[in-house]
């Protein structure tokens, strides 16, 4: 029954169905107990029934959230009591499951039977009783598919919009699976990641590299050699490659790319699969005459590589019975895809599923470990293009067109194709009647069976059901079409963004009627929260709060920043602390606590707080900037540094942070980068007319780099080092950075006498001629005569009196000067000097 795709049937035929009711199944404690009883007799086979009985619920919850088709109703397991149960059971840290999932009491069974089986010793021929602790047991399947089912969870759990993608709880199970299956000696590697006794991911580096040493060591190369071409050879073949590719899928869930791109690569290995990113020439457009260069992916399976798929060598495929992809309109200029001049590239040889599989890995790869911008999608199309042209497997085929849709919307010349795919893609999960299947056949006959789609869908990255549409309403949105992204929105309870649909269009007041009529249908928290969001009204995040139970953190976090926008730091700040316990993983709460708790002077709260952000979200350049303006109140800036670094390496335009780093570089005594901080600023003032509101250059710093670069200069000279060393070259060089920021600060600031004193004084002590030091000091006497007279500023008169007698000593030196030099240096210095007088017989 399984392996024809008779999910239910299975679920209904099954022993344990008999023996246990499915509210029973869920309980954790109940589940341990029925497990470890059930398996006390016949245990190999009770062994199996159990775990046929689990793949079974998984797979018909993947059926009805991913792949389709539609089931027809359960009266006992799509239960409106059962199921929400089911989401009050896999809630965890605060967030609730999608309300829109369907199927979610299948998947708390199954995935509870399949973790208490994962824990089970099978090394002796026969099953044991589960172990108390979390010890690594149960067979290479079980676990294989346990870290299938955390993916699921992963998806089922992290719901709200942008919150990071992350369980530490989900992520030590995926690691204690993925240690069993690495250790398996027949269909895994035979080898421990980290050495014996060490566990997977411990450390990230040393994992990394020894995958890699994996992929060039003989180990590897010997053993795909010895594998024969039997069936049995190659099935183990497949079943290694398509482990690989899933742990690298799994990796890329958790944005851990760095561990999941080797993985990726000894998929490709051990499968055989001949990849080449190269250039050829081509076309993209229909009105093109000439080609041009094209990226290209060329790709060959290794032979032999297809018969584990298709069970007997050159069996046919149905192309029939495949997606459908959306054309271009006759009048586009866009080719469907690349045509390329060589007519042979435009029909290439099939692949195999698998090896298409490992190419949408490799194509989101890509995507991982480059921006997003329109350079990643050009590398990204020839990966998509090559998968599109088999037509062998519906979810590899839906995942390819839905890439491709996803680079395409970029495009004014594509964004209609992708939205009509994403909605063809979005209706395929129901046999029914729609825009994009007008017809019985297109929506029934030309479908396949859930066994065909279930094939897969494993070894690819597809979102389910509610995350394509919430792209499609998203995309509406972007595109003005506001109704019916609302609409949407609303099928999916994303009321947030009904309730910002309706606004835009003008029409709030039926999003706050939407809202109440589902109030009055089934009061959820989610619903009192979004009528919060509209009436501005505490009352209703507060019986949110309450009809949670104290779980539904949103609510929380929502009635804090209300009252932080009100000015209510204190009660904001209670607020936060209890919404951040519930539910620690989200950092905008984080965020928002940190930030009240500055305004109140809690500065150890608020450090702890964008600890917490910068934690979870590594690129928030905000965060690691008030972690390190937190150091600097603290007076610890070498704790600061590092801090302020991080927030200008993912945002280097603002300029607070460059003022606090310049400052702490100061403290710290790094030169150079206090000077690199003073371009930065000049330049961020002069170029950029948003920037007017940067102060001008501080005195203290202007005149502490001039004198701590001279005496670290002067430092190194007395210790007997010579103009050759090292330490001589770093500091003139230093000197001189601080010279042309001198240079430069002087050109913006021309009328501060203080610029130019310190110019004279780095000019003077560096003896780089008593010209430039006149010069300075000619600037520093204009700068003062033009605020001191007639101001009654005594000090400044006195000030300017010492530089006339000084700039007049200047000019009567008689050393290197001839006669007529000095006769006309005595000249200007008679004249500065009667001048000053003149003006103090006026004061």
């Amino acid at each position: 029954m399984y392996v024809k795709g008779d999910y239910l049937g299975l679920y209904e035929s099954s022993p344990i169905t008999k023996l246990i009711t499915p509210t029973e199944l869920l309980k954790p404690s109940t589940i341990h107990t029925f497990v470890t009883n059930y398996l006390s007799t016949n245990q190999s086979e009770n062994y199996l029934i159990l775990t046929l009985h689990s793949l079974a619920l998984h797979s018909l919850y993947l059926q009805l959230n991913y792949t389709g088709p539609s089931l027809p109703h359960h009266p006992t397991l799509q239960d409106p009591t059962f199921e929400s149960s089911a989401k009050i059971i896999l809630s965890v840290e605060g967030d609730l499951i999608t309300p829109v999932s369907k199927g979610v009491g299948l998947f708390a069974m199954s995935i509870g039977i399949m973790t208490v089986l994962s824990k089970v010793n099978t090394n002796d021929g026969g099953a044991k009783a589960p172990a108390q602790e979390s010890t690594v047991g149960g067979s290479y399947y079980v676990h294989v598919h346990l870290n299938r089912m955390v993916r699921c969870y992963f998806e089922l759990v992290v719901f709200e919009k942008g919150e990071p993608p992350y369980s530490n709880v989900l992520w030590e199970v995926f690691e204690r699976g993925l240690e069993r299956v690495m250790e398996d000696e027949v269909m895994g590697f035979g080898w421990r990641v980290g050495g014996e006794g060490e566990k997977v991911y411990a450390d990230n580096t040393s994992v990394s590299k020894s995958i890699g040493d994996y992929l060039t060591s003989p180990l590897l190369s010997s053993r795909l050699k010895s594998m024969s071409t039997s069936l049995l050879d190659e099935r183990r073949r497949y079943v290694m490659a398509s482990t690989c590719l899933e742990v690298g899928i799994t990796c890329s869930y958790f944005k851990a790319h760095k561990q999941g791109k080797p993985f990726f690569e000894l998929a490709r290995v051990i499968s055989g699969l001949e990849v080449e990113v190269t250039g050829r020439l081509g076309r993209k457009t229909k009105f093109q005459e000439e080609g041009k260069a094209q990226m290209i992916v060329i790709a060959k399976s290794r032979e032999g590589g297809g018969e584990v798929e298709q069970g007997t060598k050159g069996e046919k495929v149905d192309e029939k019975k495949v997606p459908k992809s959306a054309s271009f309109d006759p009048d586009n200029p866009m080719h469907e895809s690349t045509q390329f001049v060589d007519p042979s590239l435009n029909t290439v040889p099939p692949l195999t599923t698998l090896d298409q599989c490992i190419l949408l890995s490799l194509c989101l790869d890509v995507k991982n470990t480059n921006p997003s911008d329109g350079l990643t999608a050009t590398q990204m199309t020839p990966y998509l293009e090559r998968v599109l042209k088999n037509k062998d497997d519906w979810m590899i085929y839906s995942t390819a067109l839905l890439e491709r849709s996803w680079l395409e919307s970029e495009s004014n010349h594509k964004r209609e194709r992708a939205v009509l795919q994403i909605q063809a893609l979005v209706d395929q999960h129901e046999e029914k009647l729609t825009i994009t299947q007008s017809t019985y056949k297109a929506a029934v006959e030309d479908s396949k069976g859930a066994e065909e789609r279930l094939k897969n869908v494993h070894r690819i990255v597809y979102p389910p059901r509610w995350g394509i549409k919430r792209d499609l309403g998203e995309r509406y949105a972007a595109m003005g079409i506001l109704t019916s992204a609302a609409e949407i929105f609303t099928e999916l309870h994303l009321w947030d963004e009904v309730v910002e649909c309706y606004t835009h269009a003008g029409r709030k007041q039926q999003a706050e009627e939407v809202v109440r009529r589902e109030i009055e249908r089934n009061p959820t928290p989610r619903m009192y929260a979004a009528l919060g969001d509209i009436t501005d009204e505490e009352d209703y995040y507060r019986k949110s709060w309450e009809l949670s139970g104290g779980k539904y953190a949103r609510a929380m976090a929502a009635m804090g920043r209300m009252r932080f926008d009100k000015g209510d730091f204190r009660g904001c700040y209670d607020c936060m602390v209890v919404a951040t316990k519930v539910k620690p993983l989200s950092p905008s709460a984080w965020f928002l606590l940190g930030s009240v708790s500055m305004r109140l002077k809690e500065f150890k709260t608020a450090l702890s707080a964008f600890s917490h952000v910068v934690q979870q979200v590594p690129e928030d350049c905000d965060a690691w900037a008030n972690v390190g303006s937190i150091h600097i109140h603290n007076k610890n800036p070498e704790s600061a540094y590092p801090a302020l670094c991080e927030s200008l390496r993912f945002r280097r335009q603002n300029w607070r942070v460059w003022i606090n780093k310049l400052y702490v570089c100061m403290d710290l005594g790094k030169w150079d980068e206090a000077v690199q901080a003073v371009h930065t600023l000049l330049d961020f003032k002069t170029q950029n007319s948003t920037m007017k509101d940067i102060p001008d250059m501080d005195e203290r710093v202007v005149r502490g780099l001039v004198t701590e670069t001279i005496k670290a200069l002067e430092v190194v000279l007395r210790d007997g080092k010579g103009k050759d060393s090292g330490d001589y070259k770093a500091k003139i060089k230093t000197c001189e950075r601080v010279g042309e920021m001198l240079g430069r600060i002087s050109s913006v600031v021309k009328t501060e006498a203080w610029v130019w004193e310190a110019y004279a004084e780095f000019n003077e002590r560096l003896m780089r001629g008593e010209t430039k030091v006149m010069d300075c000091l000619m600037k520093v006497h204009r700068c003062l005569s033009a605020k001191v007279w007639g101001a009654g500023d005594d000090e400044g008169i006195e000030k300017l009196c010492k530089l006339t007698v000084k700039i007049c000593g200047m000019h009567m030196k008689e050393e290197g000067r001839g006669e007529q030099e000095l006769k006309q240096s005595r000249a200007k210095a008679k004249f500065l000097a009667r001048n000053v007088v003149k003006k103090l017989e006026k004061e």
